[in-house]
């Protein structure tokens, strides 16, 4: 899967993520990518989407499969919420059918939707996750706002849990700081198959814009 995490400041969001992408066959990694893009932000508009899980959805990888969905998107005109509304109707077929293929424990599938909007006092974000639990595909939707700090992915449990209070009164900078350390930790665990891995790229963003503070 992968390691993405985001730390909500009261003007700001920092989301940071792993480059590792792995196909498995029959319990074995068959082809890694450690140049893969979890980060995907909305052209002229502070809001950035964020990927775990699954890397290809609807036979497409998810530069392509974000990238429809963000190009009939009026950005502007919603909420964090509403964005994320919009995600959930468009993936949901595509994540049930991948899922439903694989119907593995470990195996889901999430989005975050990370920004402002005209509509919203200040930053939030929504997570949308699936998973099968037996014969019931589960959804699970949280919001954030600040301050929280968030982990995603299979790679959080490779290191410490979170907690808001490491990033209360840090800086932008700082914040970037503490993720990336948190993100190298899980790519350097001493693991036989590590799902954690490659370049690490993160995107700040602010009211007004977002940028690449390292690009994927």
């Amino acid at each position: 899967m992968s390691l993405v995490m985001a730390s909500l400041l009261p003007h700001d969001i920092v989301i940071s993520a792993d480059g590792r992408s792995t196909v498995t066959v029959n319990g074995e990694v068959t082809e890694v990518d450690d140049r893969f893009q979890k980060i995907f932000p909305i052209p002229d508009h502070p809001v950035v989407l964020a990927a775990m899980g699954e890397n290809r959805l609807g036979g497409r990888p998810l530069t392509e499969f974000l990238g429809a969905f963000i190009s009939r998107l009026n950005t502007g005109d919603f909420t964090m919420i509403e964005i994320a509304d919009r995600l959930h109707a468009y993936a949901h077929p595509f994540v049930r059918e991948r899922l439903a293929g694989l119907r593995l424990l470990k195996n889901g599938c999430g989005f975050w939707v990370a920004g402002f909007s005209v509509h919203e006092p200040g930053p939030r974000l929504v997570k949308i996750f699936w998973t099968w639990k037996e014969t019931v595909l589960l959804t699970e939707e949280l919001h954030y706002e600040p301050l929280s700090i968030v982990a995603g992915g299979d790679g959080k449990e490779q290191i410490d849990p979170v907690d808001w209070h490491a990033i209360d009164g840090k800086t932008v900078d700082e914040v970037c700081a503490h993720q990336r350390a948190s993100i190298q930790t899980a790519i350097d665990a001493p693991l036989k198959v590590n799902s954690v891995g490659g370049r690490i790229h993160e995107v700040a963003i602010d009211s007004t814009e977002w940028r690449w503070t390292l690009p994927p």
